[in-house]
């Protein structure tokens, strides 16, 4: 089969599976959810076997919505289920109006909400997100949150078990549990989009249509009234300012730049822009979230004419505020690397060393950013420093990247 054919069906289903699979589970139930799953990954195996001998059918969305239902309605069947209505609405009006129907963007947002039910865990809530919302692959949700196959069908299995046990049915949270409910969401977007922005194990550094897969999902929320916060839009400009360089990030061999060796021309103006209205779009009341204050740190990389003329004092006087709100161990040492382009690496260094996360000494961020510092002093200690971090990294085109700064 043709390399593009293959890309497109793969294009396609990822844009369509979040859709097939939550409307489905608004028809047929959330405990039918794995039922669902196999239909709709068996109606992408057959796109694959007939689309390479026959023309695309005119609307590949239908055909794919078509499949899959028949594919439940037959499993159903065979285990002697009770619909809860009749299978023979399967006609031409439902196929006609699956494309146009606006339940469809309500299922997903409802199936967002499912997925961070608060009877689930963190972790999971990203492995049920990962699956459910992006259709990724057990592979492919391991190499994004840093965990084994194994470890990747344990909690998969696992946060199903909860998801069938608690969600009766797709639905939007009540008025009174939807401020939390939303904050869980974009909590979990957040990460998506944070795990596809930043190096995991294996070869690749990078994850674009994670980064995409969130921002689409930010996109369902922000076209729904009742989702529609400021909160909500400072995050789409945090990820618009992040994936407006996306592709300066790496060379075309496919190393890490860092960036002040960044080609600007790159960057996407577009989403700089878009990020610019949306964060001014967010500060229209008083309060702000960690987004809000992320987001104004993201714009000032953006925004900045070239590398030196960064205000790096406005950045760390937002930073002070980000980590006192937060106290989350990586913005701390993010801060640290600003503090030194303020007031120096010594400065920088004295304060690394008062961190205190036990965490930190395993992660190969500390030693990076570590080593960098020993390095700016001169001090003999760098070397080590950065061959811990070295032996810390998963990820093959990070550990060359730190081994350029030896």
């Amino acid at each position: 089969m043709e390399t593009n054919l293959l890309s497109k069906i793969d294009h396609l289903f990822r844009n369509e599976y979040a859709k097939l699979i939550s409307y489905l589970t608004s028809k047929f139930g959330v405990s039918n959810i794995d039922i669902i799953e196999d239909a709709v990954q068996d109606a992408l195996l057959k796109a694959m076997q007939l689309w390479g001998f026959k023309d695309t059918p005119p609307n590949p969305s239908k055909w794919l919505y078509r499949v899959s239902y028949n594919k439940v309605i037959d499993s159903l069947r065979r285990q002697s289920k009770t619909l809860m209505f009749n299978p023979e609405i399967m006609n031409d009006y439902l196929e006609e109006d699956y494309e146009m129907d606006k339940s469809i963007e309500d299922n997903q947002l409802q199936m967002m909400f499912a997925c961070c039910h608060p009877s689930i865990s963190e972790n999971d809530k990203i492995i049920l997100s990962l699956k459910l919302l992006c259709g990724f692959s057990n592979n492919e949700i391991g190499r994004v949150i840093f965990k084994n196959s194994e470890a990747v069908k344990k909690g998969l299995s696992r946060a199903k078990n909860t998801f069938k046990r608690k969600v009766e049915k797709l639905s939007f949270p009540s008025e009174f549990e939807l401020p939390s409910s939303l904050d869980t969401v974009l909590k979990i977007i957040y990460l998506l989009f944070t795990n596809g922005y930043t190096a995991y194990n294996g070869n690749d550094l990078l994850k674009k249509d994670v980064c995409e897969d969130a921002l689409r999902l930010a996109g369902l929320l922000y076209v729904n009234e009742r989702c529609n916060t400021p909160n909500l839009q400072a995050l789409i400009a945090l990820m618009c300012f992040k994936l407006s360089r996306f592709n300066a990030r790496v060379s075309k061999d496919g190393f890490l730049i860092a960036m002040k060796n960044q080609e600007r021309d790159l960057w996407d103006t577009d989403l700089i822009q878009l990020g610019n209205a949306f964060l001014i779009l967010s500060n229209k009341e008083p309060s702000y979230s960690k987004y809000h204050l992320e987001a104004a740190i993201e714009r000032e990389y953006a925004t900045s004419a070239s590398y030196d003329s960064i205000d790096w004092k406005t950045i760390l006087e937002i930073y002070d505020v980000l980590v006192s709100k937060t106290k989350i161990s990586i913005l701390e040492l993010n801060r640290l690397v600003v503090l030194s382009k303020v007031k120096g690496s010594k400065k920088a260094l004295e304060e690394l060393k008062l961190l205190d996360d036990k965490a930190l000494l395993n992660n190969q961020h500390y030693y990076s950013i570590k080593g960098e510092f020993e390095k700016e002093l001169k001090l003999d200690t760098y070397k080590e420093t950065l061959q811990r971090a070295i032996s810390l990294t998963t990820n093959e085109r990070e550990k060359h990247f730190l081994r350029g700064k030896l």
